[in-house]
């Protein structure tokens, strides 16, 4: 379980799980270190901003 918080925080700020070993940009398998359960963990974009690239919380006035 300590490797899908870091792949949930690499999708919510836009990055890509192929860079990641993953089966596509918003999927990846995973297994359990005994091998005897595999876990997907699997993302649906939503089309929002992105809250650091998109620079929405910036001051508009400057």
């Amino acid at each position: 379980m300590m490797m899908l918080y870091p792949l949930m925080e690499a999708i919510r700020s836009g990055g890509d799980l192929e860079n990641l070993g993953g089966d596509g940009k918003y999927s990846k398998t995973i297994v359990c270190p005994d091998g005897c359960v595999m876990f997907r963990l699997t993302a649906e974009p939503l089309g929002n901003e992105n809250f650091h690239k998109g620079g929405f919380w910036k001051d508009p006035e400057e």
